[in-house]
């Protein structure tokens, strides 16, 4: 048993002490890729983004909004200054408007 013990713990120590591999260029899996809403537009009007990618729809305007694709993705009403992320775990292409201003759209590239 004491074996064991020591063996468990020779192997913590050594893990611990091992460096944590770098992310590959463009792996963002923990950080959200974010569009930006502003003088009744969708910026950038094209994203792209990995499988299980997120972004956030951030309102900088002085009105609310909503990032809509029926059956995929809503946001609901996003209210000026405030933000919702989406998780998009299936590839494909996104087309998606503001359902409160029809003539706002925009695209997710999932790949």
């Amino acid at each position: 048993m004491k074996r064991i013990v020591a063996s468990l713990a020779l192997l913590v120590a050594l893990i611990a002490t091992q460096a944590v591999p770098a992310a590959a260029p463009g792996a963002q899996a923990s950080r959200a890729k974010t569009v930006d809403i502003s003088n009744f537009e969708f910026h950038p009007k094209t994203l792209s983004v990995g499988k299980g990618g997120r972004v956030a729809f951030s309102n900088s305007s002085g009105t609310a909004h909503t990032a809509t694709d029926a059956g995929a993705f809503d946001t609901g009403r996003i209210k000026p200054g405030h933000s919702v992320t989406v998780r998009f775990q299936q590839k494909g292409t996104f087309r998606y408007h503001c359902t409160i201003h029809h003539f706002m759209h925009g695209k997710i590239v999932v790949g």
